[in-house]
């Protein structure tokens, strides 16, 4: 089974390598007997460098440097962040990280593959599911369509919509015309 997360992931990170990946996502936060809570965003990625939009601000990652915007404060943060930071901002490093760090299991039906990371030693997180799909019947290229996390009584699902690759360039450093500048480097 990990040789095909394996296959999975890097495929989708060798593509990002390549191309630029913009898709919408939803968030839905459940806790155990309470109304689910939804929020939506963006993220454009390639290679480690994202822009998400998510939650009243725009955090952007350069390779070095995570940019965070919020415009209620019109206030750009801009901090160099640890792996853990990057892998809580960005679900698909997230996804990678995990690799090593759990069993893997597999399960393929209809063109649609689910990975079911369980983490070997305890920690918060219970369960990480992350369905993928191909982009085309035969490839052997990945998308991530839904990563759901289970951690206690709290479910989290982050759901990807509109996913596209292209050969757009991006420019990943945040730019924010007369707001407070905090750098926190």
């Amino acid at each position: 089974m990990k040789i095909l997360l394996l296959t999975v992931l890097q495929s989708l990170f060798a593509l990002l390598g390549e191309k630029t990946m913009n898709t919408d996502f939803t968030i839905t936060v459940q806790e155990h007997a309470t109304q689910p809570v939804t929020y939506t965003g963006t993220l454009t990625m390639h290679g480690e460098q994202f822009i998400l939009e998510a939650f009243g601000t725009t955090s952007s990652y350069d390779g070095t440097t995570l940019y965070t915007y919020n415009e209620d404060a019109n206030e750009l943060t801009l901090s160099n962040p640890t792996r853990d930071e990057l892998y809580q901002a960005n679900p698909l490093l997230f996804a990678q990280a995990m690799a090593d760090a759990c069993e893997v299991t597999e399960e393929t039906r209809q063109g649609v593959t689910t990975l079911t990371f369980v983490p070997k030693e305890r920690v918060a997180i219970d369960l990480i599911t992350m369905v993928v799909k191909r982009l085309a019947k035969g490839d052997k290229q990945y998308a991530p369509a839904m990563i759901t996390i289970k951690e206690g009584l709290r479910t989290t699902k982050v759901q990807f919509r509109n996913l596209g690759y292209s050969d757009e360039v991006v420019d990943f450093v945040q730019h924010a015309e007369g707001a407070y500048v905090n750098d926190v480097r």
